[in-house]
């Protein structure tokens, strides 16, 4: 028989039971509600918002044709409302920009572009930009290229294309034209897409091609993504965000801009091929009449990788005769939209 005794009163915000005699069963069980009402509330004061209403762009269709040159010497981008309230997040947070930033919007029934000017009041002198391969600039826990301490000058645009507040398609690159991009964090994604970079007397241009192919997104006709921008100022060790949060603030996707006003059309069954051809040759010492061994050998093989875009929110890969001996510190040359491995290590 559970033994019992007096319990005066139990108060998790209110007086639940007050004089009533509890079995030391019914007190745990009790207690156990009131532990995890208790944590329930303590998650519920963690969730913050941001400290500023969350930005809103329009993006405008192309006329005319865009070459991706990083001049933006094209009449399609005087028609597009420039982005330029920016917020510093370091090293004064909160403040306004001590560079000034403009960037621009536009697409087409096969991609979006992005053309931004990166004002400098030191003109040319005051850009930092090293040259480096594909990825090596990326951040790492929220420092600039700490994955081998080398820090730039860039421009980052980050996509949510469902708009559901998790996804980030991150795109970045220096005015030295070194690109990088990783998916949710993966920096082994590596999608198709075109950049250029100008630097003058007033500091330094991109233009990004981001074509539809390489991102997922609703059929909607008309769309709005998620989308978030950066700027890095290296010699003054500035980062600049077009949607603002503060470092004790949550942050991520959730808290990204919108833009609006993408009217894409029904995407085509697009297919991207990526073909290789492996050639071996070895010469050795056999002795004369050896009939199981000669003095030379040689092979060839051919395969590819195979991307088919089903819909815009479905895509089939498949790899025929896979090319095991390719790995991903293989140097590379974009050319167009097509990848061409050169050296082996």
């Amino acid at each position: 028989m559970a033994k019992s005794f007096n319990w005066p009163s139990l108060n998790c915000g209110t007086s639940l039971i007050p004089n009533q005699r509890l079995s030391t069963t019914r007190m745990i069980a009790v207690a156990s509600f009131c532990f995890c009402a208790s944590r329930v509330g303590l998650g519920a004061q963690t969730v913050q918002t941001g400290s500023i209403p969350l930005p809103t762009t329009v993006a405008a269709p192309v006329t005319g044709t865009i070459i991706i040159d990083g001049k933006l010497d094209e009449s399609a981008w005087a028609k597009a409302t420039p982005i330029t309230d920016f917020r510093q997040q370091q090293p004064q947070e909160g403040a306004q920009p001590t560079q000034r930033t403009e960037m621009r919007v536009l697409y087409d029934e096969r991609a979006l572009y992005i053309g931004a000017r990166m004002y400098d009041s030191l003109g040319a002198r005051g850009i930092r930009a090293p040259l480096a391969r594909r990825d090596q600039l990326l951040d790492a826990n929220g420092n600039n290229g700490s994955f081998n301490s080398l820090t730039t000058d860039k421009l980052i645009v980050i996509l949510d294309p469902y708009h559901n507040h998790i996804d980030q398609a991150w795109f970045e690159i220096n005015p030295a034209g070194v690109r990088g991009d990783q998916f949710n964090g993966d920096p082994s994604w590596d999608p198709i897409w075109q950049a250029a970079t100008q630097v003058d007397s007033l500091g330094w241009t991109a233009e990004l091609r981001i074509p539809y192919s390489q991102l997922r997104f609703s059929r909607d006709s008309l769309q709005s993504w998620g989308m978030q921008i950066w700027r890095y100022t290296d010699r003054l060790n500035e980062q600049d965000m077009w949607s603002f949060r503060r470092k004790s603030e949550a942050g991520g996707a959730m808290y990204f801009g919108s833009l609006n006003g993408l009217v894409i059309g029904q995407q085509p069954h697009q297919l991207e091929i990526l073909p290789y051809l492996e050639s071996r040759e070895q010469y050795k010492f056999a002795p004369p009449g050896d009939p199981y061994h000669s003095s030379s050998y040689g092979r060839m093989s051919a395969g590819a990788d195979m991307k088919y875009l089903l819909t815009s929110s479905l895509a089939l890969d498949a790899t025929v005769n896979p090319d095991f001996g390719q790995v991903e510190v293989d140097p590379a040359t974009i050319i167009g939209e097509a990848a061409v491995f050169r050296g082996r290590k």
